[in-house]
């Protein structure tokens, strides 16, 4: 079965509902999610979309960019709605081969306490942080940008007088996790081509763009599909720093590779001796080294990739169903902090052995 890039039940609450309301044993929630996941992957294909070809805008990537770029409603032009007009400055900026998610929306702080101190600290201000109230402060979001991609994005967007500056979210920091709270996704721009979300009595052999802005007036081609398959399928999720031992959204994923489940807190990251000595020791040194993790002992080294299971979200969740191996695979995104430098990042690979409550490192990249 294809893997999935990823499955959001964190902005979408369909299917923990579904499971709820219909009591759905494990092993029913698993059938269910790989129908409608298969079914999504149809769609994509009757429209000429390779689902393999989203994975960059879907999963975080290892050496690129993702960023938050501010707009002051107020400073919009008048006779446009300020998300559409900020939307339309982007979208002539966004390079035309890439593939990138795009979110947007408002900073929600009601009593104006801490967005503006928590920006400040950490925000590339191309004017001030002048607006009104956090909640004139209009948010694009987007992922997978190389360095040039966001300097020529941040340039370019100066020369709009809404233009605030961005905040850097390539790194987990509470700036972050604080702008992206409320962001929803707007569209994948996958080359030429904006995928987009329809109301879910809406044919999906139909084509339709339900935003007021005019994606066609830059040349993309507009394709759509309902928003119960967008918003479960190809609905990026900034990392967060996230505080529960688990939510709907570990749940469900978990769920989506495995028809038997147990809580992943009660697993313990292993790491084969062979793996340890001949690849993490030789081939992954210098990450290992970078991370601050290169003296560690095997069982040091399980424990700190173990502490940072729960600091983000599950991705290429992906069931193996081989004749000679089934198995539950995911990937996850670890970061440790690093003296003098950005953080380094790692994608680790892992293998849910429900039988025994173990999680075996595949590989680290």
């Amino acid at each position: 079965m294809p893997s999935i890039h990823t499955l959001n039940a964190r902005g979408n609450v369909m299917l923990p509902a579904m499971r709820e309301y219909f009591s759905w044993s494990d092993a029913r929630t698993f059938r269910e999610i790989q129908r409608f996941h298969r079914d999504c992957l149809d769609i994509l294909q009757a429209k000429g979309i390779c689902y393999e070809a989203l994975r960059s805008a879907l999963t975080p990537q290892p050496g690129k960019q993702e960023a938050a770029f501010m707009f002051d409603e107020h400073r919009c032009d008048p006779e446009r709605i300020p998300g559409v007009d900020a939307a339309d400055a982007l979208f002539k900026l966004v390079p035309s081969k890439t593939t990138h998610s795009v979110l947007g929306g408002e900073l929600v702080d009601n009593k104006d306490e801490i967005a503006r101190r928590l920006l400040g600290e950490t925000a590339v201000i191309a004017k001030d942080l002048a607006f009104k109230h956090p909640c004139f402060c209009y948010v694009l979001y987007v992922n997978n940008l190389s360095e040039e991609a966001l300097n020529t994005l941040h340039t370019g967007l100066q020369a709009h007088p809404g233009y605030l500056g961005y905040v850097p979210c390539t790194y987990a920091s509470l700036a972050k996790t604080f702008v992206t709270m409320h962001l929803v996704n707007l569209a994948i721009k996958h080359a030429g081509i904006v995928i987009l979300g329809h109301e879910d009595d809406r044919d999906n052999r139909e084509n339709c763009n339900l935003h007021m802005h005019d994606y066609t007036a830059l040349g993309l081609q507009i394709r759509s599909l309902q928003s119960m398959y967008f918003s479960a399928f190809l609905s990026y999720k900034p990392e967060r720093m996230l505080l529960q031992n688990s939510d709907d959204d570990l749940e469900i994923a978990l769920r989506a590779m495995s028809e038997a489940v147990a809580p992943l807190s009660e697993f313990t990251v292993v790491i084969e001796d062979d793996k340890f000595d001949k690849y993490l020791r030789t081939k992954k040194l210098g990450k290992l080294q970078n991370a601050g993790l290169a003296q560690l002992t095997k069982a040091e080294l399980e424990a700190a990739i173990g502490a940072k299971m729960r600091s983000n979200y599950l991705y290429n969740i992906d069931w193996r169903n081989e004749p000679d191996y089934q198995g539950s695979f995911f990937n996850i995104m670890l970061e440790f902090p690093r003296a003098g430098g950005y953080p380094e990042r790692m994608t680790a690979a892992l293998e849910y052995k429900v039988a025994t409550k173990v999680l075996r490192l595949v590989t680290l990249a």
